[in-house]
């Protein structure tokens, strides 16, 4: 092996480490690096491509995929994550035009801008509903956008629960490439609720603001459950309603759940009650696809309202089992 080939795997490797550890934006630089010194390998193309996705850099992940099919055009790998991506861009792309943001935004958001002699500057905004601060500072329009979008999820999640919070919700949004904060959740999480919503993306610019908003109307909704039930909400029924609430199940996440499901590996609702922190990535993908189709059934069945009712249920101490089969008239086999 030459020397420039040695140095391009070395780029290659380090930024498959740095895909593992969540550093996207590293990663990225790293494959082109080896890409200036080998471009003999489409499956670094196509990992190229995976890292551009996790950025929300759809239009460069679907360039560098084109660029892996001329070099393998029958790669299933390949082709895979050119139709997942194709879809997540159409489906984020889409609910940010649907949500018909107002573009100007008001005097005073202006004026929001970062101190530049701080050494961590943030954007701070306060409002009736929340509190948001976003490190390192945005744009003030990214964040006029943001703020809209937070509104709209204190409404229409609100709505569909009947919750809207007494005091006004802490929200931290946090670039992970170059904010110098610690941030207490494990790598692969892009979002918590602790009594404090944390989001959290990488990217060497602005976050991809679809994306972005499905994660805040995840963990709001994870919010609004905590005040319903006093925190004893199962995991599978708290998880499942925060990703069906945030989005549908795109095609690629029902084609897994069906393999899943051909396979003979679907959790039973005892192991989804257990927390999903310590699976394999796979097994929690699937945990997580799973809680999402129970609680999408749930609600194709019977509306929020029954949901609603659900959880005033398991407020009140009532046995899931028990709350299931009076709300939904199942009986329901955990394992």
């Amino acid at each position: 092996m030459s020397d420039t080939n040695t140095l391009a795997m070395s780029h290659f490797q380090q930024a498959a480490a740095c895909y593992q550890q969540a550093r996207y934006v590293e990663a990225i630089q790293n494959y082109l690096s080896g890409l200036k010194l080998d471009k003999s390998h489409f499956h670094i193309y196509a990992d190229l491509a995976k890292a551009y996705e996790m950025v929300g850099r759809w239009d460069q992940a679907l360039s560098y995929l084109d660029t892996a099919l001329q070099l393998c055009p029958d790669s299933p790998t390949v082709h895979r994550r050119l139709s997942r991506i194709k879809e997540e861009k159409t489906y984020y792309q889409e609910i940010i035009a649907d949500a018909a943001l107002i573009v100007d935004p008001p005097p005073e958001f202006i004026h929001i801008l970062a101190d530049k002699n701080l050494e961590n500057p943030q954007s701070v905004v306060e409002d009736k509903f929340f509190k948001l601060s976003v490190e390192p500072a945005l744009m003030p329009k990214t964040l006029w956008y943001i703020c809209q979008l937070i509104v709209k999820t204190y409404k229409e999640v609100g709505s569909k629960l009947d919750c809207f919070p007494d005091n006004q919700v802490s929200i931290s949004i946090i670039n992970t490439d170059n904010a110098q904060v610690q941030i207490d959740m494990p790598s692969w999480a892009s979002g918590c609720y602790n009594g404090h919503i944390i989001l959290k993306y990488c990217a060497d610019g602005e976050p991809e603001l679809g994306v972005l908003w499905t994660l805040m109307r995840h963990e709001w909704t994870h919010l609004l459950v905590d005040l319903l039930t006093d925190g004893n909400c199962p995991v599978w029924l708290n998880e499942g309603l925060a990703q069906a609430t945030a989005r549908p199940l795109l095609s690629f996440e029902k084609l897994a759940l069906d393999q899943a499901d051909r396979n003979g590996t679907l959790p039973t609702l005892n192991e989804l009650s257990q927390p999903f922190t310590h699976t394999s990535a796979s097994d929690r993908k699937i945990a997580y696809l799973q809680s999402a189709a129970i609680v999408s059934s749930l609600i194709d069945e019977a509306g929020f309202h029954s949901i609603r009712n659900l959880l005033q249920l398991i407020r009140n101490d009532t046995p899931i089992d028990i709350a299931l089969q009076l709300i939904y008239d199942k009986c329901v086999i955990t394992n």
